[in-house]
Order: C-alpha cells, then sequence, then structure tokens
C-alpha cells in the first residue's frame, strides 16, 4: 500500500548527508532508482510504507525526517577551500555532502531559534564594493575596496587596530551561527548558507588548525557582509577583507616591517592569531618586504615541513563558539528537552544530533514541563 509522498527535498538531503549516488541508495534499499530520481526532483511519486523505511534505515534517519517540510539550500552563499577553488580537486560527492551537513544544521537551528528571541549586541553590516560610490544599493553602505569594509566593520565593534582576541565571539555577536562539522575527507575550508527568514550559518571543518579556521571564519564573514549574489572577484574580496579584519594595516605593518624569520613569524603568530605563511603574504602585499624575501620565506618553510604543518610550538588555541551551545543549553536546561526528545523533534538520530553539537547522551531524560518562550542574547561575552 503506498504511503503518503515523502518530501524529495530531504530525500535528497538524507542521500548527500551519507554520500550516497542514487545507484548505491536503490541497490541497497530495492527502490528504483527512477523513483528515487523523479522523488528528489519534485514529483510526487509514492513509495510503500516498507520502501519508505528501507529508505530511512539504510540512510539512518527516522521515517519523520522524510515528511519535513523545510527548503533544501543546494547553493551556498559561499563553499570556501583549497581544494575546491581548483574544483576537479573536490567531487561532487564531497561538495554535496559537506553543503547537505551545513542543510543539517539549518534544519535544526530554524526550529531551536523558534523558541528564543535572538538579540544581537551588533549589527549585522552589508557592504557594497563599487568604483563609484553614487551607484551603491540602497541596502548596502558603499565602499571602495573589500579592506575598506574590513575596517568598518572593526570600528563597529570598537577594536582599534590590534589583534581581535577571539573572532568567533564578535562573529556571533550579530547573530550568525558558527559551529564546526566532520567534513570527512573533503578538501573544504567552510561554507555558508543564508537561509530566508534567519541569519546565517557558518559550518567550519572541525579538522583544520585553529589559524586556518580562524582566517576561514573571516573569509565567510567577508562574503556574509559583501556578496548578495556570486560574481568573478568574491573570492579574492573575501580574502582581502579577511586579511584586513586579522591583520589591519596599521597595526600589523610596523611588526612586518621589522625584518621576518621562522622564529619571527612564529612570534607573529601568536600574536595576531593567523598563520606563518599568512603573515608572509601580508608583508608582501603591503610592500613590507618583496617578493624575493617572501619567496626565500616560503622556501625555508617548505625545507622543514611547515607548509604542510606549521610548528606545535607556535599553534595558537582555538576558538569555540559559545551561541549554538547555548541554544542548546535553554531548550535542555530550561526548557527541560532531554537530549532523545530534542533529536526526535529535530528528526535525527538521537547519536548523530549529539555528535552533531558536541553532546553527551545523558543517562535519563530530563523532566518534561511546559516549554514557554525565552529571551536569547547573543553577545561576545
Amino acid at each position: 500500500m503506498a504511503a503518503r509522498p515523502i518530501n524529495g527535498g530531504m530525500l535528497l538531503l538524507a542521500r548527500n548527508r551519507r554520500r550516497k549516488t542514487q545507484t548505491e541508495l536503490a541497490a541497497e534499499t530495492g527502490v528504483a532508482q527512477a523513483a528515487i530520481s523523479r522523488i528528489e526532483n519534485g514529483t510526487r511519486d509514492a513509495l510503500s510504507q516498507e520502501e519508505i523505511q528501507s529508505i530511512a534505515r539504510f540512510l539512518g534517519f527516522p521515517v519523520s525526517f522524510f515528511y519535513e517540510q523545510e527548503p533544501l539550500y543546494r547553493t551556498p552563499l559561499s563553499l570556501h577551500g583549497a581544494a575546491f577553488r581548483r574544483k576537479a580537486a573536490v567531487s561532487k560527492r564531497d561538495q554535496e555532502g559537506v553543503v547537505a551537513l551545513a542543510n543539517h544544521y539549518v534544519l535544526h537551528f530554524r526550529k531551536l531559534l523558534d523558541a528564543v528571541d535572538l538579540e544581537p549586541e551588533f549589527p549585522l553590516l552589508q557592504f557594497e564594493v563599487v568604483s563609484d560610490k553614487s551607484s551603491v544599493s540602497d541596502n548596502a553602505n558603499a565602499v571602495t575596496s573589500a579592506g575598506e569594509a574590513a575596517q568598518k566593520i572593526r570600528a563597529s565593534w570598537q577594536l582599534g587596530d590590534g589583534p581581535i582576541s577571539n573572532l568567533v565571539r564578535f562573529v556571533e555577536a550579530t547573530g550568525i551561527l558558527v559551529v564546526e562539522g566532520d567534513f570527512g575527507q573533503a578538501d573544504i575550508d567552510g561554507v555558508t548558507l543564508r537561509p530566508p527568514g534567519m541569519k546565517p550559518v557558518v559550518v567550519l571543518n572541525h579538522a583544520r588548525p585553529a589559524d586556518r579556521k580562524r582566517f576561514s571564519l573571516a573569509h565567510e564573514y567577508g562574503h556574509v557582509v559583501l556578496h548578495a549574489f556570486p560574481y568573478d572577484a568574491m573570492e579574492k574580496e573575501a580574502n582581502d577583507f579577511a586579511a584586513e579584519l586579522l591583520m589591519p594595516k596599521t597595526g600589523v605593518l610596523p611588526d612586518l616591517k621589522r625584518g621576518l624569520s621562522i622564529p619571527r613569524l612564529g612570534q607573529l603568530k601568536q600574536k595576531w592569531r593567523t598563520a606563518m605563511s599568512a603573515l608572509i603574504y601580508r608583508a608582501k602585499s603591503l610592500g613590507a618586504i618583496t617578493d624575493e624575501n617572501a619567496t626565500a620565506l616560503y622556501k625555508k618553510m617548505s625545507a622543514f615541513g611547515y607548509r604542510t604543518r606549521e610548528p606545535h610550538e607556535f599553534d595558537i588555541a582555538p576558538e569555540t563558539g559559545k551561541l549554538a551551545a547555548q541554544l542548546l543549553n535553554l531548550h535542555m536546561n530550561d526548557l527541560g528537552y532531554s537530549l532523545d526528545e530534542l533529536a526526535e523533534g529535530l528528526r535525527t538520530d538521537p547519536v548523530e544530533f549529539a555528535i552533531m553539537h558536541g553532546l553527551a547522551v545523558p543517562e535519563s531524560k530530563l523532566r518534561v514541563r511546559e516549554k514557554p518562550k525565552l529571551r536569547l542574547v547573543a553577545n561576545r561575552d
């Protein structure tokens, strides 16, 4: 007997989360590939209850997940990483898997945010890079460079020209949710989704070093504040924005002019909390060193294996977002949900839910009571 039609977007999300092809799903479940394709493309093909249960078991999602009516955001605002910039070096399966992971987080956060009023400490400013400031859109601030936008952001955060001690806290203070996820083997640093009706969600590759995640977040934030739609120059602009945000010219230039060596770069890495290689590039772009000097420093780093992994003694402490954790704690501690109840409400396996959000599975459920609306204030403290 045919069951109620499932949401093809949720089927696509679940399949991409597990990085399975339609052919693989069909072979493991006995559901015709043609039916899977039609459902994912929006037709109302009806499957039997047994077929839906078979799909749910194989993909590791509850049956209820496939009846969710949330939209699937197939095109991210940004998908950032060395391999992605080369495109051919990262597989379509990996790209789709990372985007599906980001969608899964959005699905969770959209529902969790229904119970709170989020009050950001700082506004989420929007800029448009133009050659003529008279041509800027009505809803954006005109800037002539991405670096100028970064300077305005720093001014709005009252940072002066020194290092940012914790970038995640400031980004979250604008209402953006920042989480780290398992990207598997995908050579992708981060992905950003900007769903209608909510603030952007940034997912960073948890396997990256702390300095790289920090630059990736600055890059992703650059896309958020600069790019309402994609265009050719957007990746360079996001990198320029990140460089000025993390290493403002007026603050970092005196440090870069004092002579650079491997030990000196390590010291500056710990001060500015950016990679040694990023400091070399910044020094070259600001004219503090010549191209030849930069090449010599890169060669020294390569000789010691530091282009692959910078010295452990110069590692910086990781920055961890608090806003998502506060959101979950509010539901579990203040609203009385257990992990199992939250996972069920968010149509996700409890173990997977705990892994995604860094939670431990409790031994017993928390007390269930009436769940009122609460107010959550996002800040940088």
